[in-house]
């Protein structure tokens, strides 16, 4: 059952890693091409398909972070899930205290260049955070692999 739980993990954490850059480079890197006057909309359109590919697997992440922290394979340390964990908590803490608020709002006020600018500048937080998360739970099964 451990195995499962952090072959579940590892998939999120691969998926989330991947996820964040490219909502980061390509996705808030257009907003600018949008156009204005149908950036609220466009805004609107992207918060109604978030949820699955964005706020759900990372939801799902945190939720097996927290499993394993009471039942974890043997190849993983405590401090390790426990690493997960605050990184997990640090993407959450970001995006809710700026992706979502700030997004949210441009849904409905439309473009505002200085929230965009927040937006990609806090955005870096979770993927950051996302991608530290990834690197050593690869990490992780390639040393074990190894043994």
């Amino acid at each position: 059952m451990e195995l499962i739980l952090f072959g579940t993990f590892l998939f999120l954490a691969v998926f989330n890693a991947g996820n964040m850059p490219t909502l980061q480079i390509q996705h808030y890197g257009i907003y600018p091409f949008v156009g204005r006057e149908t950036f609220k909309e466009y805004m609107q359109a992207n918060n109604k398909s978030a949820p699955i590919p964005s706020i759900l697997l990372a939801m799902l992440l945190l939720l097996i972070n927290i499993i394993l922290i009471f039942t974890r394979p043997q190849f993983i340390s405590e401090t390790e899930v426990l690493i997960f964990l605050i990184l997990n908590i640090v993407a959450l803490i970001s995006t809710f205290q700026w992706q979502r608020k700030l997004q949210g709002q441009m849904a409905m006020t439309g473009y505002d260049e200085r929230k965009i600018k927040l937006l990609i500048s806090t955005n870096w937080i979770r993927t950051i955070a996302f991608l530290i998360q990834a690197i050593i739970a690869v990490t992780i099964t390639m040393q074990t692999l190894k043994t």
